[in-house]
């Protein structure tokens, strides 16, 4: 029955996943595999590919996931269907350990096995096979492994497990063997438990407690929980402490303490807040094992931290279930050997990425471990609390099934980037980041205004400097040259000054036609990079253009010839035309532009209006600059530039109480420029009145 078994669970586990074979690279499948990362790149297969891959990919420490990675980027660049085979074979070839694993863990415990505990635990009339099967075949298909196997570079999560599982399987294959005193084929597993242990450190650092579980694992099915007093044991359990040790050092440094302290640096919750968060996130995970609808399951969670015990109240009545859980563990570990082993086992190995070090609060994929001896507990208890085992099967068949659809159903949602990150937006709509990386997925299939529209999302709730630069890319794409140089000067603003910020800069500015600026803004980018001659050749042609058309006025019009359909550099020739004193020209060009945008191009669109406005007024045309400034904001109604226009409009007519409410609204709206407020010699006539004092006394 063990064949008709395996291949049961491979059947199950293929036909789950088989929606995902084409699923995208997401978040830090970006900076992991494709775009970020050109150590795993591997076009050639050499060793020396191979060690670049395994030491210089990221995240470092992660080497057999990395090479991994290299390989079916040698074999398949970044066709998608390469990895997610690999994902898939990774996930059923831990579920075949796993379940060889459970086997010979229950006959321990069973009468089954001359090697057992001196007490059955066991429901009598169900085999270890049936009770493994069943429980690897809900850990296999239940939905919240998705984020293991469905994630491409959450191999790494699975690797780790994979490798941890053989490694435990072997040990208990090579004490069982010793105990029967076959001693050359015991060595030979402990030599494969010792290669693949090495194999899960070299995967992942949450292998840690591999080696403490392995002595935990020895107490509880050999030693039957007594009291190691042979010298051979004493060092084994020396050894033990000193792999551990070994690879805590590896993972850590020397210094673990400050290594912890360092994680914190560029995280916004603190050692204690995280902490004590954990609690509940571990608590959630739990919640997560018996109701996984993929309502429920999300890459990045919005999950809100704890700042004391009772805050929120729930902190503490987390904290007091998972000590709980502990105390039963302790409680149950005589009686029931197999349950207080799984409960360890799923604390002890959420030790790593839920306790102290600075990592992000919650991730779905580190269950994928923890959770596994939680199955086997389960399953056992349903055998035991219904004594028809028909009955059993057929409950535990619809679970599996229900388990499945859902797992089906949460794969759907990796289907591509952008229904990725518009399903996490969706359930975490008061997190920036979701935003950010769903607008760069409508970006970069050249959907710039959705794009925009996810950024500004972002930006209302955590600014972020490349958010701004990428709201400049945008922005240039669209041909909204003058609210890129905004967006671009944004980022520069938050000390994003890199090369790419400084030349897309310059770019946009030639399109606007401020080419002094533009060349100033090369030349920052040349000095920053000067190993690119790309930047340099654009200074240098840029300054050759300047040299040959000399004037502000022949440059502009020269540009505008090759640019025709560029309305930012006619604005620019209006600008100049109204330096010459000829406001008819710039009025006419004005007007062309505005015949030509829309008030989505807002930033130019408003521009152009209060030009016509300042400039409507010069001519004593004072209806129509009222009207172009009251239009201004009905397109901008939180400008208070136009505010502050008609303020000073209606205080050279003479009108006073029209004049102190605009500027009233003004104020109000943030504007803040009192030197120009005293100095303008349209408010003149309200400079008298209460208001005006007060607000001077105010400032």
């Amino acid at each position: 029955m063990t064949g008709v078994f395996l291949l049961l669970l491979m059947i199950a586990g293929t036909l789950v996943y088989s929606n995902t074979f084409q699923s995208s690279f997401v978040f830090d499948d970006i900076n992991f595999i494709t775009k970020n990362d050109p150590n795993v790149h591997m076009t050639e297969f050499s060793r020396d590919a191979l060690k670049k891959a395994a030491f210089e990919g990221k995240p470092r420490h992660r080497y057999l996931p990395n090479i991994s990675f290299a390989v079916n980027y040698y074999f398949g660049a970044e066709k998608l269907f390469g990895y997610h085979v690999v994902n898939l074979g990774i996930h059923l070839f831990t579920g075949i350990f796993l379940f060889f694993l459970f086997n010979a863990t229950l006959r321990l415990c069973s009468r089954q096995d001359k090697t057992r505990l001196s007490e059955n635990i066991l429901p009598t009339s169900v085999s270890p096979e049936i009770l493994s099967f069943f429980a690897v075949l809900i850990w296999l298909v239940h939905p919240v492994q998705t984020n293991a196997v469905t994630y491409i570079c959450q191999r790494m999560a699975s690797m780790v497990a994979m490798f941890y599982i053989l490694s435990m399987l072997c040990y208990v294959i090579g004490r069982i063997n010793f105990r029967k005193k076959k001693t050359k084929t015991a060595i030979l597993f402990f030599l494969g438990c010792i290669l693949s242990g090495c194999c899960a450190v070299a995967s992942k650092e949450n292998a840690g407690p591999l080696p403490v579980f392995i002595l935990f694992y020895e107490w509880f099915f050999f030693q039957d929980l007594k009291i190691f007093r042979s010298y051979r044991t004493l060092i084994w359990i020396v050894i033990g402490g000193v792999v551990f040790t070994a690879v805590a050092i590896h993972f850590m440094g020397v210094d673990p303490f400050q290594r912890i302290l360092n994680s914190y640096t560029r995280r916004e919750f603190t050692l204690p807040q995280r902490v004590m968060t954990e609690f509940r996130v571990v608590t959630y995970y739990l919640s997560l094992l018996f109701y996984p609808p993929p309502s429920r399951l999300i890459l990045d969670h919005d999950y809100p931290l704890s700042y004391a015990f009772s805050d929120p109240f729930s902190t503490l009545t987390c904290c007091v279930l998972i000590l709980a859980v502990f105390g039963l563990a302790v409680y149950l570990a005589k009686k029931e050997r197999l349950i207080s082993f799984a409960l360890f086992w799923f604390l002890g190995n959420l030790v790593i990425e839920s306790s102290v070090i600075g990592i992000e609060i919650i991730y779905e994929h580190r269950m994928y471990l923890p959770t596994m001896f939680l199955f086997l507990m389960l399953t056992m208890i349903v055998f035991r609390v219904v004594r028809n085992k028909w009955a059993v099967a057929v409950i535990l068949i619809l679970c599996v099934m229900i388990l499945s659809v859902w797992a089906h159903q949460r794969n759907r949602i990796w289907e591509s980037d952008v229904t990725f990150w518009t399903d996490n937006a969706m359930k975490s709509p008061l997190k920036e980041r979701p935003y950010q990386n769903l607008a760069y997925s409508m970006q970069l299939k050249g959907d710039f205004k959705k794009a925009l529209f996810y950024y500004r999302k972002s930006l209302s709730i955590k600014p972020h400097p490349v958010v701004y630069f990428n709201m400049g890319l945008c922005l240039d794409g669209i041909g909204y040259y003058c609210d890129a140089v905004d967006a671009y000067v944004n980022a520069l603003k938050m000390n994003y000054n890199t090369p790419q910020v400084y030349d897309n800069l310059a770019k946009v500015l030639v399109n606007i036609g401020e080419f002094d600026a533009a060349a100033s803004y090369f030349d920052k980018a040349a000095k920053l990079n000067p190993s690119d001659r790309i930047f340099e050749q654009k200074r240098q042609s840029l300054h050759g253009f300047l040299n040959k058309c000399r004037t502000p006025e022949q440059c502009i019009r020269i540009s505008i010839a090759q640019r025709p359909d560029n309305p930012a550099l006619r604005f620019k020739l209006a600008m100049i035309y109204e330096k010459q004193r000829k406001p008819d020209e710039a009025v006419a060009v004005y007007e062309k532009i505005l015949n030509e945008i829309g008030e989505s191009d807002r930033k130019l669109y408003l521009l152009v209006i209060n030009r016509m406005a300042v400039l409507h007024a010069m001519k004593g045309e004072a209806e129509q600059s009222l009207q172009l400034l009251k239009n201004g904001i009905k397109i901008a109604p939180d400008n208070p530039h136009f505010y502050y226009e008609i303020a000073a409009f209606y205080g050279a007519a003479g009108e006073i109480k029209q004049s102190v409410a605009w500027l009233d609204m003004a104020i109000k709206k943030g504007y803040q420029n009192l030197a120009q407020i005293n100095a303008d010699n349209r408010l003149a006539s309200i400079r008298n009145t209460q208001y005006f004092q007060n607000l001077t006394r105010k400032k």
